[in-house]
């Protein structure tokens, strides 16, 4: 079933499902909201305004559920056992899924917390924040980035400027414009940083066993600060 809602002065999107996979589009050219996938005879209220929020719930079914908003529309956003996906380009979104994957297209902002899928985040002219278990954690392009796993690796393709990862047992690579501080910590994965060639950072490595190889003139311009008890660390230029 489809559902045309007006947005009105709603400033943004709460949606939920339980175990069906969600999809959020940001069409451009959209200034209304389509839902695609609720309950005909659901028993409960699935869509409603609360707190300047536009509220969607899916019901107890596992049918997917998709929604198509405006461009830049906030959203939240949380999913039982279904994986959670927007494509598009949105305002501030937060994500969670107890058990499945995470993708964002574009944000101004993203928080992503799943407990067993991998999170893919793509680019965020912002801050982008990820959490999960043991599901992998990657990060094309942000300002600035944050992701901490338990068994799964983090890889960061370019982030401009502060950086902070940690993991268990998952490898790390961290791949920077050097504009901010690094942080990246794990117990038996290996760390790679690399920054570019004309900036000196002060390097700062903790490790018990493991190799080490760092190949980049060292100064003041920001710092590294690199953890491991097993394995490998590399620091270098790209």
């Amino acid at each position: 079933m489809s559902r045309i809602v007006e947005l009105r002065d709603a400033a943004g999107l709460e949606i939920t499902t339980r175990s069906g996979a969600l999809v959020v589009i940001a069409e451009d050219g959209r200034v209304d909201i389509e839902v695609d996938g609720l309950q005909e005879r659901a028993k409960r209220r699935q869509i409603w305004r609360e707190r300047g929020r536009l509220h969607i719930r899916s019901g107890s079914g596992s049918n997917a559920l998709t929604v198509k908003c405006p461009p830049g529309t906030d959203i939240g956003a949380g999913s039982d056992s279904g994986r959670v996906e927007l494509r598009g380009d949105f305002g501030d979104v937060k994500l969670k899924s107890s058990s499945s994957t995470i993708s964002v297209e574009s944000a101004r902002s993203a928080e992503a917390k799943t407990r067993d899928g991998k999170i893919d985040i793509a680019r965020i002219h912002g801050r982008a924040s990820a959490g999960t278990i043991s599901g992998a954690i990657e990060v094309d392009q942000a300002r600035s980035a944050r992701a901490a796993t338990v068994s799964g690796k983090i890889k960061m393709r370019r982030v401009v400027g502060s950086a902070e990862a940690m993991s268990v047992s998952g490898n790390i690579d961290i791949k920077s414009e050097g504009a901010g501080d690094i942080s990246a910590a794990t117990v038996s994965g290996a760390i790679k940083v690399r920054i570019p060639e004309h900036r000196a950072p002060e390097i700062k490595c903790h490790r018990k066993s493991g190799s080490l190889d760092v190949d980049c003139t060292e100064g003041n311009d920001l710092r590294i600060t690199v953890a491991t008890v097993s394995g490998a660390i590399k620091v270098g230029t790209h």
